[in-house]
């Protein structure tokens, strides 16, 4: 396969993004950080934080459809020179001085097929060989521009984007399912008013209603599914990756169980998810950071999840931190105690028949995107390699979705 210059595929220059003090921040154009790089592969909206327009340059600092983002630094090597691609035209958009524009030519190069090498066995081993590793892993854009990257015929790069696009069209579609469930799912939740205690009357507290960290009596021997910090979701309610280590120290959760994340910034980032992944009689381990939140009734045990997500509660969890600055904990026993308004049986009920019946099919389309992303990655390196042709793999993705 003919290879060529990275640089010979551009349309424009590699450009940095731009610097805008936090305090700055706030209003204006969107700007893509850090956080949505290592958050998100296929950018398909204008994200991350605010900054003011008269900060950026609209003749060359406006994201196009297409654009490639490299990570310029990382706190890890396999970090350093990740690719994300901007895919969204809702509105204009900007990118931080932490990553790198890579703006193709489309007569020479399919962004979307560039994207897929880069995420590829070949094309990380092909970044790795310009990741320099100082206090952080880095890569420099002038070392960017002089890596030598395979050139397919356009009409091959199409294919293989097309081809892998599907599996992520779907998976993508499921994610917006799963969203849709979780926002009605928190707007009966607030129509509850279980977080409505005002301070006046009766009250229960999470304790009345849930575990918090409870025992699990059985007893874990050898390898066990384990969730770290980085697994547990900063915004969507279900769990999409997870590992096998040995049962030693930690958090124990089985399905239903509610995740919350007691250390900050992970607190204060929202980190919280619910449990659907383990086979039926399995026991979890996770970060010794988690609390774990177990509903006495099954019909209720996604409740959990939508307070730790309500406005009141996250103030509450947020003001009871303790510890030294950077190292500040919420304790499981001011969760415990945290008061919550009466709500009567049957509408909290009728609350959790609907989340448990809504949750099975999330449940259902987080399987599916399992399977779809297992078969994107097992065909990406066979089609990079040509191990495969474009023909071979669409009918592979033809039984898929």
């Amino acid at each position: 396969m003919k290879s060529v210059l990275f640089s010979e595929l551009f349309e424009r220059p590699l450009r940095n993004g731009i610097t805008v003090a936090s305090r700055d921040r706030g209003v204006g154009m969107r700007m893509i950080g850090m956080k949505q790089i290592f958050g998100t592969d296929r950018i398909r909206a204008s994200v991350g934080e605010l900054v003011p327009e008269d900060r950026v340059d609209r003749t060359k600092d406006v994201l196009q459809h297409g654009d490639l983002l490299f990570a310029r630094q990382s706190l890890t090597f396999e970090g350093a020179g990740k690719c994300s691609i901007f895919e969204s035209s809702d509105e204009d958009c900007t990118w931080e001085s932490h990553l790198i524009r890579a703006q193709l030519d489309p007569r020479l190069a399919n962004p979307l097929f560039f994207y897929y090498y880069f995420a590829s066995d070949m094309g990380r081993r092909n970044m790795s060989t310009i990741i320099t590793q100082v206090a952080a892993a880095g890569v420099k854009g002038t070392d960017l521009s002089k890596l030598l990257v395979p050139l397919p015929p356009l009409n091959v790069q199409a294919g293989v984007a097309e081809v892998l696009g599907a599996l992520d069209d779907k998976i993508a579609a499921n994610e917006r399912l799963s969203g849709a469930v979780q926002d009605l799912l928190q707007e009966r939740f607030a129509l509850l008013r279980l977080d409505g205690f005002t301070g006046d009357g009766s009250f229960l507290t999470v304790s009345d209603l849930f575990d918090v960290n409870p025992r699990t009596s059985q007893k874990l021997a050898g390898q066990a599914p384990y969730l770290g910090m980085k697994d547990l979701p900063d915004s969507s309610m279900t769990v999409g990756s997870w590992s096998t280590r040995e049962a030693k120290s930690g958090a124990r959760f089985i399905n239903g169980d509610v995740l919350l994340a007691r250390i900050t910034p992970c607190l204060e980032n929202g980190k919280a998810g619910y449990v659907d992944f383990l086979e039926n009689t399995e026991v979890g381990v996770g970060s010794t950071e988690f609390i774990v939140f177990r509903a006495r009734s099954p019909l209720l045990s996604a409740v959990p999840f939508f307070l730790t997500k309500s406005e009141r509660f996250r103030d509450f969890a947020i003001k009871h931190m303790q510890g030294t600055s950077g190292r500040q904990r919420l304790a499981a026993a001011d969760v415990a105690d945290y008061r919550l308004a009466k709500v009567d049986d049957e509408s909290l009920n009728r609350f959790g028949e609907l989340s448990l019946s809504l949750l099975k099919r999330v449940k259902t389309a987080v399987s599916e995107s399992r399977a779809l992303a297992r078969t994107r990655d097992e065909l990406l390196p066979l089609l990079m390699n040509g191990k495969i042709t474009v023909k071979d793999a669409e009918a592979v993705v033809s039984d898929a979705v």
